[in-house]
């Protein structure tokens, strides 16, 4: 077996520890979290809007749109904002077929850092 991916698999944003994306198959993989440096003073749903916007971005980075979204992973410091996050999420999904989701509070890497998404995107690449 060959260690080398590079054809089958397309990264996007390479740094030492990961990549911002990943594409296999026509499937995209990636993490999102609201510009840094994170600003603790804003809201989860300020954060979440943020983040949203992030995301649309790398999505038409690998291919995608939100109407491509297979699966999203909402990840919150603090469940108390779970409402205020849903509120934002519903008017992003708006009008598409939303996709699979699930929502869980854990602790985040940064103490100014309220919420983060793991997203999966069908792409337009084969």
């Amino acid at each position: 077996m060959t260690s080398d991916f590079s054809s089958i698999i397309e990264r996007f944003g390479v740094g030492k520890r990961g990549s911002l994306a990943v594409v296999h198959g026509g499937t995209g993989y990636f993490a999102c979290t609201p510009q840094a440096p994170y600003d603790g003073s804003l809201t989860a749903a300020e954060q979440t809007r943020q983040l949203l916007a992030k995301a649309e971005g790398r999505l038409a980075e690998i291919g995608s749109a939100r109407e491509g979204l297979i699966f999203c992973a909402l990840i919150l410091a603090d469940m108390q904002d779970y409402a205020a996050v849903n509120e934002v999420w519903d008017e992003w999904v708006a009008g598409i077929a939303p996709p699979a989701r699930a929502c869980f509070e854990a602790k985040l890497a940064s103490p100014d850092l309220k919420v983060e998404m793991i997203m999966i995107a069908a792409t337009k690449a084969a």
